[in-house]
């Protein structure tokens, strides 16, 4: 384990990488890898292994991984299964620290399957090398412009978290719909079979990493649950540790089995002892990179009380609802408080008591007066969380004449960074709900250009703020 650990960097920070069975033949995992790395203008040298061509995408090719002149590094196998055995091999022989094996069809299909991974895991160990897989898609580091895997990574934002996951496409999905909403990981690994190294150690790698503030886990089986849980506990004092657990019930541990080979029903680790130690559940796939990103950039929650500014009741009450559910409060603002709202011009037709109701007013028409009503709420001392829903609206003003269709917009975007400002001043968490993508909404555009998060659904607020007073509670 410790000798493993000391070379981890090496599958995210490589000076060279060898691609063994680098092709440019469109659809296959050869050229993927070759175009994800080319993708971004990574540092090092890169050496593609191909006997049958001189050059891929016009880089000179070597027939084995043994010619080339230069040190590697790194390799990243992508050959045919009865093949993947000779390049371990020569990888050792080229004495590279660390391999990352593409391809499929061990253990995740059968028990001879898994005895073959165990023969790359004894090859790897006489050679001190390490291998990540096999069965993986790749992993990427961003900062470093390196992205050895079979997902485009242009259009993604690197961030302060990273993610180890026992799964790859899934969550590339995961990222690519992230990126619209400003939110993604810098460092991804996928672990595949982990016929060597495991989800454990790139845990226990990231934990120490100053530049990696939060760690998103998609597991499928802990195959050491106990030193899993041993890691898991120091990392999460200084860091979160947002966790997916996927086989829960029988039939998608049967889809886990085939997927990696996972055995999700043995080595379990339960939920209740994960939350003991201090590691966000996420209920769901999708919640990982939302939970992940509030818990590393939002300030604490101090409590369970939320205040809620809509643009429409219905949305205060599907919040409240919702909010309810999930352990928190809309609590009744004093008489006091709803005093000084009417006092900033809210008319007698709008609530005051907690959800604020602003849709029948016009007010969302000034965007000083709308931050004004946040400002009195969250500096009451009355809400430990406040939430600004409805905004980002393209609606009824498309006839409207330019200037008045521009000064909507204006509102709108100013409406939503004023209180996004409310969140730095206040020290509170302010979410930010809207129905609509950056591409529906020229506000939400823009906002998330600038850094600002936005929700979609009611159920990930809540979520998201019912997390975050669980965590701060907690820590």
């Amino acid at each position: 384990m410790q000798e493993k650990r000391k070379d981890l960097d090496v599958f995210l920070n490589p000076r060279s990488v060898a691609i063994i069975g680098a092709t440019e033949r469109p659809g296959s995992w050869g050229s993927f890898i070759m175009e994800g790395i080319l993708s971004r203008p990574f540092r090092g040298k890169i050496y593609p292994v191909n006997r049958r061509t001189e050059k891929v995408y016009g880089i000179p090719s070597y027939g084995d991984v043994r010619e080339i002149p230069g040190k590697v590094d790194l390799v990243v196998v992508v050959t045919p299964e009865q093949s993947v055995k000779d390049a371990v091999r020569a990888s050792g022989e080229k004495r590279a620290r660390g391999v990352v094996i593409i391809t499929a069809g061990f253990g995740e299909v059968s028990s001879s399957g898994s005895e073959k991974q165990d023969e790359l895991s004894q090859i790897a160990r006489s050679f001190n090398m390490n291998i990540l897989g096999p069965n993986v898609s790749g992993v990427f580091n961003l900062e470093a412009d390196f992205n050895p895997s079979g997902s485009p990574v242009n259009h993604l934002v690197s961030t302060p978290l990273a993610a180890v996951c026992q799964g790859g496409y899934a969550f590339y999905d995961l990222l690519a719909s992230g990126f619209y909403r400003g939110m993604g990981v810098g460092k991804f690994i996928h672990t595949g079979n982990e016929c060597d190294l495991t989800a454990n150690d790139f845990l226990e790698f990231f934990g120490e990493q100053p530049d990696v503030k939060g760690i998103l886990m998609y597991m499928e089986t802990f195959r050491n649950g106990s030193n899993f849980l041993e890691i898991a506990r120091k990392v999460a004092k200084d860091k979160p540790i947002v966790l997916y657990k996927g086989g829960k019930t029988n039939n998608s541990a049967r889809a886990a089995s085939s997927h990696t080979g996972a055995l999700s029903g043995i080595r379990g680790v339960h939920e209740g002892v994960l939350k003991q130690i201090g590691i966000v559940n996420a209920p769901t796939m999708e919640l990982l990179l939302p939970l992940g990103h509030a818990v590393v950039e939002r300030p604490p929650m101090k409590g369970r009380r939320v205040a809620i500014v809509t643009m429409g009741g219905s949305w205060g009450v599907a919040l409240s609802d919702s909010l309810e559910a999930h352990g928190l409060v809309v609590p009744e603002f004093g008489t006091g408080l709803q005093k000084r709202l009417r006092g900033l011009g809210m008319p007698a037709r709008a609530s005051t008591k907690n959800p604020i109701d602003i849709g029948a007013s016009g007010l969302f028409w000034d965007a000083d007066r709308m931050v004004e009503i946040g400002r009195e709420v969250i500096f009451s001392g009355e809400a430990d969380g406040l939430i600004l829903h409805g905004v980002g609206r393209p609606g009824r003003i498309g006839q409207s004449p330019p200037p008045e269709r521009e000064s909507f917009l204006d509102a709108q975007k100013q409406t939503i960074l004023g209180f996004a400002a409310l969140e730095e001043a206040a020290k509170i968490p302010v979410l930010i709900g809207t129905r609509y993508s950056p591409w529906q909404s020229q506000a939400i555009h823009e906002v998330t250009g600038l850094g600002v998060r936005t929700y979609n659904r009611v159920e990930e607020i809540a979520q998201v703020l019912s997390c975050l007073c669980w965590y701060w509670q907690r820590h």
